[in-house]
């Protein structure tokens, strides 16, 4: 269940997984800080205090008291919380009970430095946010205990375990029920993984021919391979210019590729300001959708939204207004993209839906997450599908108001007749008629009278 809102009133429980041993303070700070920001650095912390040994549902908490830890507002937190989920450092449950709403957060151990660099999502985020000579110098840091010697002929001459130790060779066999009742009560737990498998859309087999009399070790695409199409599908690069990208990234010394150098490529390469003013619709194409909802305009935007990967689109459109696509909005489009759920043309559709029909200046993680859980919820999967339910939202939303601004007449209301004055129903020369001199003495005798009083 994702949650749409923090709720302070609901009850929360923090568990941690049996690797969590291992989690590196360090690393979290060096590493996943820079890439996750202040609220979540701090949130994790916060959960990472209420930790206790062998918690219970029963040791659940309000969830008020984390926001009053953290000193930052529910939607903050919540979107912190998102945050920490998606690099793998906090796992969520939610259950519902007789006592009401409550969630178990599992805290998960830090990558080691090593392997938050061979994460190709994670790699490339911290690239992005930190710049090329800051990852360097974490790079050098994670390696600085490495032996730096070179042309050297070493040879592990280390001892193996039967060596220095000797078991039964019967419980080699037949395991021992302590260590199987063991296993039973806490089964080995496997990190989280960032994304399943990448869409293959791309033409491996065209890359590997183009470069197939090229001086690289083969070996280096395959065990890279989703580094590769996790580019193609961020940035939408074909076959012949990812040849020009692997080719730059191959160390000339030994021919192999350097999947860090060919990131750092990449994120040179498409990292574009546009100053243009081209906009995104002038690009011809030929209209090919015969969906009978979509206007010219709208069959030209979603030709334009499937010519473009999902960075291009957004790079182009804020090229129109002098902006500049921020490593926020790279972070977005690449967990959307890798989520595998939404199009490519739909995730633009998506994107020109908030900068240039909605006007906002940059993609927010919250507001796209609300649309593209909206879409799916209505069966939106492909661009075409996007347009029209744009067009149907646009629509309820014009009759909402048009409803509001009709006045309501108010039926309850009932007329109520007065009776008339007697001295309304005498005729009007009687009422216009002259006082007679009597009629004048009496007056002001009463009113004499009454000032006396």
């Amino acid at each position: 269940m994702t949650a749409a809102a923090f709720d302070p009133q609901a009850g929360y429980v923090v568990t941690a997984s049996t690797a969590f041993i291992s989690f590196s303070d360090q690393t979290f700070a060096t590493f996943y800080q820079p890439i996750l920001g202040p609220v979540a650095f701090s949130f994790f912390y916060a959960l990472k205090a209420r930790l206790l040994p062998n918690p219970t549902i029963a040791n659940r908490t309000l969830q008020s008291d984390l926001l009053a830890q953290v000193n930052a507002g529910g939607q903050q937190v919540l979107e912190a919380l998102h945050r920490l989920e998606a690099v793998g450092l906090v796992q969520t449950y939610f259950q519902h009970d007789e006592i009401g709403d409550v969630y178990v957060y599992e805290l998960q151990p830090t990558l080691t430095p090593e392997k938050f660099l061979a994460d190709n999502l994670l790699s490339i985020l911290l690239l992005e946010e930190v710049g090329d000579e800051a990852f360097e110098r974490l790079t050098k840091q994670s390696r600085q205990y490495k032996l730096a010697s070179s042309n050297t002929s070493l040879t592990n001459v280390s001892h193996n375990f039967f060596e220095e130790f000797h078991i039964n060779s019967q419980s080699i066999t037949e395991t021992p029920q302590a260590i199987l009742t063991a296993r039973k009560q806490a089964p080995v737990e496997k990190q989280p993984r960032l994304t399943a498998g990448m869409s293959d859309d791309f033409d491996w087999s065209t890359l590997i021919h183009l470069l197939a009399n090229q001086p690289i070790v083969s070996a280096d695409l395959e065990n890279n391979r989703d580094l590769i199409l996790l580019e193609h599908q961020l940035y939408g690069i074909d076959a012949s210019t990812m040849k020009t990208l692997v080719l730059r990234s191959i160390d000339l010394k030994t021919n192999h590729f350097n999947p860090q150098k060919f990131k750092q490529i990449v994120a040179s390469a498409y990292n574009i300001v546009y100053s243009s003013t081209t906009k995104v619709a002038e690009k011809e194409a030929p209209v090919t959708n015969k969906n009978s909802e979509l206007t010219s305009k709208d069959q030209e935007l979603l030709t334009t939204a499937k010519d473009y990967s999902p960075v291009e689109f957004l790079q182009v459109l804020k090229g129109q207004t002098g902006g500049y696509v921020t490593s926020g909005e790279r972070h977005i489009l690449t967990g959307l993209v890798a989520q595998e759920k939404l199009t490519q043309d739909a995730i633009n559709i998506l994107t020109w839906y908030v900068i240039s029909d909605r006007g906002n200046a940059t993609l927010t993680a919250n507001f796209v997450d609300a649309i593209a859980n909206n879409w799916l919820q209505h069966g939106v999967i492909n661009g075409e599908q996007a347009i029209v339910q744009l067009k149907t939202f646009n629509k309820q939303s014009q009759e909402k108001k048009r409803e509001t601004k009709t006045p309501k007449k108010n039926k309850w209301r009932k007329t109520i007749k007065e009776p008339m004055p007697a001295w309304s129903k005498k005729d009007t020369s009687e009422l216009m008629k002259k006082a007679s001199s009597q009629e004048i003495a009496k007056l002001r005798e009463r009113i004499a009278n009454r000032k006396k009083k």
